[in-house]
């Protein structure tokens, strides 16, 4: 009964997943770690094998996406940066990578911003 029970809980893990949530949220939601929400999400992909060919056919969305974004970034730093700092997030959270958390990322943000205007106003390239 025990296998029943684990499987029902692995699959409302996976359908919270589904519905947007995060890793952590599903753990928080169903009373579990982390890490076994990981584990669920990891044995499912191993045991679809068209999970993986998504995944890879995200990755090279991912790809794509920057390719066209980076000519971009010199003509509209203000627009493109944020751009692909949600596409890597994005992907980053796609191999699970991590869980961004509110408010993360402005300060890189800014840099990038600071970083590339000086160039584009004839700063150090």
């Amino acid at each position: 009964m025990a296998r029943i029970e684990r499987a029902k809980r692995d699959a409302a893990i996976l359908e919270a997943l589904a519905q947007g949530r995060t890793q952590r949220q599903a753990a928080d939601e169903h009373g579990v770690s982390k890490t076994t929400v990981h584990r669920v999400l990891t044995n499912m992909q191993e045991t679809l094998p068209e999970q993986a060919v998504a995944r890879d056919l995200m990755m090279s969305r991912f790809a794509t996406y920057r390719a066209h974004l980076w000519p971009l970034l010199e003509q509209d730093p203000v627009r493109t940066v944020p751009r692909l700092l949600e596409v890597d997030q994005l992907e980053a959270r796609t191999r699970g990578m991590f869980e961004p958390q509110q408010g993360e990322g402005t300060a890189e943000v800014s840099g990038m911003l600071a970083m590339l205007i000086g160039r584009r106003e004839g700063g150090a390239a």
